[in-house]
């Protein structure tokens, strides 16, 4: 099942794979996933995770289902022109917290705030995501974790969902690769072992609350118009020592 976490992993491995932020071997410091982690971790450990989770468990032993349903997609630009769906995006439901909805919107709120807070954004929506995520499974709720893709139509589909309150978190990741400006031969020793930008991943996300009642089907609409947020991560990562540099030319010499 989608968004669950084995319970022997290192968190900080599972943020790494499940976030992302290993693109093109671009690989983002331990230390700096800590840092998210530890800080995103101050939610989840400040909720009652399991009176919070207790309805939806209820629900559950009661045969209590509904279902939830929908697509993604971008809007015609033109009247009359037909919707392009997306295809991959990651969708899941989660019980809903006002605690870690919270957060989501001061991440949200700071992103505005500098060019440094926009880009730490998306990794911060990550790392909240994935503290809940493991405090959940911690209090025996991972089986509360409900994940799914959407198909070449953008449809996705969530069977036998436990009555309750939840919230959609859904994104779409777009790559964007960028060749790193090429140094001369005498910098790219001086400055072999600095980080380049090899191109960025755009992030959109979705965040929604959705309330499932028994035996009925709840529709979501993910498109262009409703977006959540819109972050970047960006492909930082030190250059092949093999990488073709700029021949430095004689001085004095001719250019042929």
């Amino acid at each position: 099942m989608f968004g669950l976490l084995p319970r022997d992993e290192n968190p900080v491995d599972l943020f790494e794979q499940q976030s992302g932020l290993i693109v093109s071997g671009a690989r983002v410091t331990a230390a700096t996933l800590l840092f998210f982690l530890v800080v995103a971790g101050g939610v989840a450990t400040a909720m009652d995770v399991g009176a919070l989770v207790a309805p939806l468990q209820a629900a559950s032993e009661r045969g209590s289902f509904g279902s939830v349903g929908g697509r993604a997609y971008e809007e015609g630009k033109r009247g009359g022109a037909a919707a392009t769906p997306y295809t991959a995006v990651s969708v899941l439901l989660l019980p809903r917290s006002p605690e870690f909805e919270s957060e989501l919107e001061a991440i949200k709120a700071g992103s505005r705030e500098s060019l440094d807070a926009y880009v730490e954004a998306e990794p911060k929506v990550s790392a909240a995501r994935l503290a809940f995520e493991q405090a959940l499974i911690g209090s025996g709720a991972g089986q509360l974790i409900l994940g799914e893709a959407s198909a070449a139509d953008g449809a996705f589909h969530f069977q036998r969902v436990p009555e309750g309150a939840w919230t959609l978190l859904a994104w779409r990741e777009t790559p964007h690769a960028k060749k790193p400006v090429a140094m001369k031969r005498s910098e790219a020793q001086r400055y072999k072992s600095r980080p380049q930008i090899f191109g960025h991943t755009a992030v959109v996300f979705w965040s929604m609350p959705v309330t499932v009642k028994a035996g009925e089907e709840v529709t979501v609409r993910l498109h262009d118009r409703n977006e959540w947020l819109t972050g970047i991560r960006e492909d930082r990562r030190v250059p092949d020592e093999n990488q073709p540099t700029v021949p430095q030319t004689q001085q004095g010499a001719a250019p042929r």
